[in-house]
């Protein structure tokens, strides 16, 4: 399969930005297309029920899993043979593939079809990271990542006609491999902070740029780049500059602890000659750009984690079963048993909330009009109104990769340890990603500091919810399927958004600087939200989940993970935020609430259930 205007989801290019319905013979009358109800607003999620329906991938159209199925086959038959020497900074190679790929059109899938590329939704953009990184190939994948997502967005999305008819066909097809340069040895996560500059030369025909970049990803490899810099040494702006531009010089490869296949560089900037048209947007856009295209950057590494999840989750099933200890597969002891149900865990969390976080994005779009004049500014406002769940996108799926791999690495045993196996390359590759799209910390700050604006703005109702809680008193726990996995999730919800509001009563706006705090607050939001997506997501399979002793006991055990988090954070902060007069009797009543987040099971019958249900397959079932 190739991806041509008649094998596209949502036919006509008109079309693209409105997802079809699934078939009604794919799900029950619960399946309905992505663009309806209408989106809520970024972060409402901490504020309404855990009932309120969620995009998933079982409402993937036909068209979407036509290909995923085909972008997964070319995974595992014409990348993972190559993932070895794709590792070796093989750059070759890894143009080869990248063309590869450019030929069945999925290098062009965020590119407009005009200019050479297929204009499809965020939800197929995430679904084709995903599908590629089952082949094991990280350092190819990030080259990859690179040039589809920062590299060629900007462009994109505030590119003017003449500078998208000129370079996209060609980022389209990796005629040019582009490449994104924002960081220096002072500017990394204070992304503002600029050293490089711009000038306009006397005659006005071109902008010098002088500066340091770091951390170029493709840029040994790279034909265009999107470069910042400060014009006059105040608007920070961005600019499209060529390989091979006089005053461009592109510095060694690093010596990195993983991804040693890809390509990463500084450039050196020295009067570096660009045409004056080669202004990405106007004049002290930079920041927005910047900031924004990381949002989508953010949610498409989670989407690459949530693939590489599922790859060693795989790999540590078949190697757990065949390895035998004492006389039996080392599956079966227990210690291992609980290692293999967490990755199962964290993987079908960090699924749902991808694809909850791409299906509100894509509502959002699907809503402008994409020939208006200002459908690009809006396209960047819709990505924004989604920046906390973009960044828990992030979080949520760098740091469930680092967590599987080191649980795939403890299974392998020694040979987790050795470079003949997957596990050692798959670990060191990981790490990165938590520092990748600003770094976990970061984005923990964008979590909290979001929640923060929007309740003093009142875009979100978060005081109102908060004494409606207290008002209200404890909520009773629903009966029937997921009823218990209900309860506990709108107990913590409730306790989560009193434990915000009490933080920003304690705290006002410099809950900003209050990091410890603020972490916690945010690990809150992103366990509630990967929790949530998962138990809503099961919820909306109905009779085919009630009826599966998998499905059952996975839903247990997410939400016993998230709880915790909660009894841990709770406990930590109480003292911090509950420590006088009000704050005292309040604390009484929060106390009386988490007393009610026992676990009504038996954990380690689930985790039987669940490894069973795992090992009777051999693989991660669940989508």
């Amino acid at each position: 399969m190739v991806l041509t205007k008649e094998k596209r989801p949502g036919g006509a290019v008109d079309d693209v930005r409105r997802p079809k319905t699934p078939s009604d013979s794919k799900t029950d009358a619960a399946a309905k297309s992505v663009a309806s109800p209408p989106p809520s607003p970024g972060g409402m999620f901490l504020l309404t029920p855990v009932e309120e329906e969620v995009f998933c991938r079982e409402r993937f159209s036909e068209e979407q899993l036509e290909i995923e199925r085909m972008v997964r086959e070319f995974a595992v038959d014409r990348i993972a043979p190559h993932r070895d020497e794709l590792e070796t900074h093989n750059g070759e190679l890894t143009r080869r593939v990248m063309r590869e790929v450019g030929e069945l059109g999925l290098t062009g899938i965020d590119i407009p079809e005009r200019y050479g590329g297929m204009g499809l939704d965020k939800t197929t953009s995430a679904l084709v990271v995903e599908a590629l990184t089952l082949s094991g190939a990280s350092s190819w994948i990030v080259t990859f990542s690179g040039h589809t997502g920062i590299g060629t967005l900007p462009l994109v999305f505030f590119g003017n006609e003449e500078q998208k008819k000129k370079y996209l066909p060609k980022l389209a097809t990796v005629e040019s491999l582009s490449a994104y340069s924002l960081s220096e040895a002072e500017a990394g996560s204070d992304a503002l902070n600029l050293g490089a500059t711009a000038h306009l030369s006397d005659d006005g025909s071109s902008w010098l740029l002088n500066g340091n970049k770091i951390y170029v990803t493709n840029g040994g490899w790279a034909d265009l780049f999107t470069i910042f810099a400060k014009i006059d040494g105040k608007k920070m702006s961005a600019f499209l500059v060529e390989r091979g531009t006089e005053g461009l010089t592109i510095g060694p490869e690093e010596h990195k602890l993983g991804i040693k296949g890809s390509s990463t560089v500084s450039l050196f900037l020295e009067n570096a000659k660009v045409p004056v048209e080669n202004l990405l947007g106007e004049p002290g856009d930079g920041g927005s750009i910047a900031l924004n295209i990381l949002n989508i950057g953010r949610f498409k590494l989670g989407a690459a984690d949530l693939g590489g999840c599922k790859w060693v989750t795989d790999l540590a099933t078949q190697y757990a079963l065949e390895r035998k200890q004492f006389g039996q597969p080392i599956a079966f002891f227990e210690a291992n048993r609980k290692k293999l149900a967490e990755m199962v865990v964290w993987t079908y969390a960090l699924d749902s909330a991808i694809y909850r976080t791409v299906g509100l994005i894509d509502r959002r779009i699907a809503a402008l009009d994409p020939d208006a004049p200002d459908y690009n500014r809006k396209a960047m406002a819709a990505l924004e109104e989604y920046a906390i769940e973009a960044s828990i996108a992030k979080v949520l799926g760098s740091e469930s990769m680092f967590r599987v791999t080191d649980h795939g690495i403890q299974i392998y045993g020694g040979n987790g340890f050795s470079e003949e196996y997957p596990m050692a390359a798959a670990f060191r590759n990981t790490r990165i990603d938590r520092i990748f799209e600003g770094t976990n910390e970061i984005n923990r700050m964008v979590i909290y500091g979001y929640f923060l604006k929007k309740a003093l703005m009142e875009e979100l109702p978060l005081r109102d919810a908060a004494k409606t809680w207290l008002e209200g008193g404890a909520s009773d726990v629903p009966e029937g399927f997921l009823g218990w996995e209900l309860g506990a999730l709108d107990t913590a919800r409730r306790l989560s958004v009193k434990l915000f509001h009490e933080a920003i009563s304690h705290h006002g706006q410099d809950l900003r600087n209050a990091q410890v705090v603020g972490e916690d607050l945010a690990d809150l939001a992103i366990g509630y939200f990967g929790a949530s997506s998962a138990i809503n997501r099961i919820r909306q399979l109905g009779d085919k989940a009630a009826q599966d002793t998998g499905y059952q006991s996975l839903a247990r055990l997410v939400v016993a993970d998230f709880l915790e988090e909660v009894w841990r954070i709770y406990y930590r902060l109480r003292p911090v935020l509950l420590s006088d007069g009000y704050g005292l009797s309040l604390a009484a009543d929060l106390d009386r609430e988490i007393e009610r987040l026992h676990l009504p099971f038996d954990p380690v019958a689930d985790i039987h259930h669940l490894t069973n249900d795992l090992f009777h397959h051999q693989h991660y079932r669940f989508g």
